[in-house]
């Protein structure tokens, strides 16, 4: 055999070696975060402040290549009730087990009830919550300039989502105290979040950042019919005209609001599918004058706060 094509298999098989042990390294890295949640709430639990809670899972995998990491079959068990909620799967990209990278994302699939709450229910309500999943999407990215992206979106099955993007600016202290702090061990990290005075630095860290901008997103698909029509045929809600006559009342009384808000809203009760609220502050809103109560220009009325904020809301 070629002495070069020897090497190039010596060397293939030398990183594949190295990258399993790198994957095993980063697998055994979250099961030991997993195990150090349950070890915190086992510790609640013996103080008595409440039930046990455990996390249990069927498989834990890694790539850190490309920087992913799963978990399958999440259990979230509750003191003597057992299994309360599974998890399908949880995805995470861009994440380090140990660390904090500028930029990741996490998405969750298939959360549910487990069959022991189900149980507890009555027969309509279990089988309308048997029939529902949650879904989630999380993102973040720090820039260089401070500023930090965050987006979520939560989802119901295919029947409902609710989601948000929010600019964070000025956030260049806090994100390099989160960053220090995801540097300590899962034991040290442990330690701090019970401990008051780390949560007052954290906070301190917190207030020098502003908001700028931002939007939240409602898409519904049928869910909220459904849920209603649920709830009425059991007694435990008015009919779904009812309820839109009573929002509609409450919409014409909202005097503060431009006439281009009620329209939307009156438009998403009339046919409820989608709504959308947005922001831009003229100037980002500063955390320490919001947290310390001075007051704030531009942000005197509700009308000034829409003007000032540039909120805009349409639906469908």
């Amino acid at each position: 055999m070629n002495k070069s094509v020897i090497a190039l298999v010596v060397v293939a098989a030398a990183a594949g070696g190295a990258l399993y042990y790198a994957n095993s390294q980063a697998e055994n890295a979250i099961k030991q975060q997993i195990e150090q949640a349950n070890q915190s709430y086992r510790d609640v639990a013996d103080s008595g402040l409440m039930p046990q809670i455990a996390l249990s899972y069927k498989d834990v995998s890694a790539n850190v290549l490309t920087s992913s990491y799963s978990i399958s079959g999440l259990d979230v068990s509750f003191g003597e009730m057992g299994s309360v909620a599974t998890i399908e799967l949880i995805t995470a990209k861009g994440l380090k087990p140990r660390g904090l990278a500028d930029k990741g994302s996490m998405q969750m699939l298939g959360a549910k009830a487990a069959p022991a709450v189900l149980q507890m229910l009555p027969p309509h309500a279990s089988a309308f919550l048997q029939s529902v999943a949650l879904h989630g999407d999380y993102s973040y990215e720090y820039q260089a300039d401070g500023q930090l992206l965050f987006s979520q979106q939560t989802r119901i099955n295919d029947e409902f989502s609710l989601g948000y993007n929010f600019t964070l600016a000025q956030m260049q202290q806090f994100w390099q105290f989160a960053r220090e702090m995801s540097e300590l061990p899962p034991e040290q990290q442990q330690e701090l979040v019970g401990d008051e005075a780390y949560m007052e630095q954290m906070l301190a860290k917190l207030v020098t950042g502003a908001l700028s901008n931002g939007t939240v997103t409602i898409e519904n698909n049928g869910f909220i019919e459904r849920t209603v029509a649920m709830a009425a045929e059991q007694g435990q809600a008015p009919d779904l005209d009812t309820i839109k006559g009573l929002a509609l009342m409450n919409i014409a009384m909202l005097e503060p609001l431009p006439q281009t808000m009620k329209d939307s809203l009156t438009a998403f009760v009339n046919n409820p599918g989608k709504l959308e609220l947005s922001f831009n502050f003229a100037e980002p809103l500063q955390f320490e004058k919001l947290y310390t109560g001075e007051p704030i220009e531009g942000l005197e009325t509700p009308e000034a706060i829409i003007e000032y904020a540039n909120v805009k809301l349409q639906a469908n």
